[in-house]
């Protein structure tokens, strides 16, 4: 895997979790298209000019996985395959996320035959998304026809499924928020690549609006 061995290359003066996190984190920023430059540069501080060229090639990599290897019948989850290896030897950080071919049988139990456009798919504990990538691999139109929409109360998980959007084509909107309390912290809103629009952050109040307001 390519975007795993440039990560773990990164450096060794830093934890695992915190490269992983910056990566994540600085990796939305590189997409959102210059509506972020505070966000990247406040995380890439911390990195000598080596350390940074080095998130360069991971994220560099993960786009190389994704080419490589995704496609409607066998596709993989490498950020969260990654965060669930890293995440065995640490109490405080470990996930086990659904198994993709779970993901894919739960996907088929759902009705597709709608005619109306951007009807939404919502996964109120999203994880890494795998649900959601799930449907939207289920034709090679889902992704165009549908809306999806991630939440999740680790930012962690909510990073990785807003770059799991913009690898897989998916047009949506991941929130960070707790389902339980209905508290909202943030957001992104996720662009189609056709419109070469990248990711929007959002608002708690934007967040607000697309979730119980439905606009588009």
């Amino acid at each position: 895997m390519n975007f795993a061995r440039e990560l773990n290359k990164v450096s060794d003066k830093h934890h695992q979790s915190q490269i992983f996190d910056d990566f994540l984190q600085m990796a939305v920023c590189a997409f959102s298209l210059g509506r972020s430059e505070e966000v990247y540069f406040e995380r890439a501080k911390k990195y000598d000019s080596e350390e940074i060229k080095g998130f360069s090639h991971a994220l560099g990599g993960l786009v190389l996985d994704h080419e490589k290897n995704n496609n409607s019948s066998d596709w993989k989850d490498f950020l969260g395959n990654y965060f669930e290896e890293f995440g065995q030897n640490n109490a405080k950080m470990g996930q086990f996320f659904t198994p993709v071919s779970l993901c894919n049988l739960m996907a088929n139990f759902t009705n597709d035959d709608l005619q109306n456009e951007n009807m939404s798919v919502n996964d109120p504990s999203c994880g890494s998304s795998r649900n959601l990538i799930a449907h939207s691999m289920k034709n090679p139109n889902n992704r165009f026809k549908f809306f999806y929409i991630g939440q999740d109360l680790d930012k962690r998980c909510c990073l990785m499924s807003v770059l799991n959007f913009v690898m897989f084509g998916m047009k949506g909107v991941v929130i960070h928020m707790n389902c339980l309390s209905m508290e909202i912290y943030g957001g992104w809103r996720i662009w189609l690549p056709e419109t070469g629009l990248g990711i929007t952050p959002l608002s708690v109040e934007e967040c607000k609006s697309l979730l119980f307001e439905q606009k588009k």
